[in-house]
């Protein structure tokens, strides 16, 4: 079974760093078009690895509709990155952006996987959410694609939208996908807040708070860059 901050936690946070040191420059010698391509590789290896939970499950007999449907934010976000990089979609992928940031960053420092390395599962829950990272922050990081203050409130209500959606799917299937039933197993940032329904108010306001200060410190970076940039260019 897996163990938060043990040795194999901080292992595979060490080496998914030491590959995005790789990966990053060496992609930048590459062609905008070819840089798309790879990306939309990676989304459609990590939609690809969701989807298989479902036969593997049920070849090993422990699929339950409850748990193993691709409907939390962590495993659905690879199919909305497919689309992000097949259209080039900066609309989609800036209302996804704070989800990746808040959400997906929080599940790698307080993962909620169950098994170790290097069980089926524990291969996909790493690969998807240590690679939703990079992939999503990508064009903001060599593209140059840039937030909005509206992409903070469209992001929002997309996220209002399909918690709402899946609360839906909940109720049907005695289920807690988003979470929004219920807080996750294990110690996570959410056993900090006070129980179901009051937690998800909590979880309101602190989203909203959140991806204002992520906006505050994206804006703040990328201003930062530009001087440094036209600064270079004086020289």
């Amino acid at each position: 079974m897996f163990s938060s901050y043990s040795t194999e936690h901080f292992v595979v946070l060490l080496l998914f760093l030491g590959f995005c040191i790789w990966f990053i420059p060496f992609m930048r010698t590459r062609s905008t078009e070819k840089q798309r391509k790879v990306l939309l590789v990676l989304a459609v290896m990590m939609s690809i690895s969701q989807l298989m939970k479902i036969p593997l499950n049920m070849f090993t007999g422990t699929f339950d509709v409850a748990h193993d449907i691709p409907l939390h934010m962590c495993n659905f976000l690879p199919f909305v990155l497919v689309w992000v990089y097949m259209k080039k979609d900066r609309n989609t992928w800036a209302v996804i952006f704070f989800w990746v940031v808040l959400g997906v960053s929080q599940a790698n420092l307080t993962p909620s996987v169950q098994f170790s390395l290097f069980h089926y599962d524990a291969i996909r829950y790493w690969m998807v959410h240590l690679l939703l990272v990079l992939v999503a922050l990508y064009p903001a990081i060599e593209w140059g694609w840039e937030l909005k203050l509206g992409d903070v409130w469209r992001s929002i209500i997309a996220l209002n939208a399909v918690a709402l959606a899946i609360g839906g799917a909940n109720l049907i299937l005695g289920s807690n996908y988003l979470y929004v039933m219920g807080k996750p197993p294990g110690t996570t940032f959410f056993s900090i807040l006070p129980e179901w329904p009051v937690y998800l108010i909590y979880l309101e306001l602190i989203f909203v708070a959140w991806a204002l200060m992520v906006y505050g410190v994206f804006r703040w970076v990328k201003r930062g860059v530009r001087k440094v940039g036209s600064t270079q260019e004086v020289r």
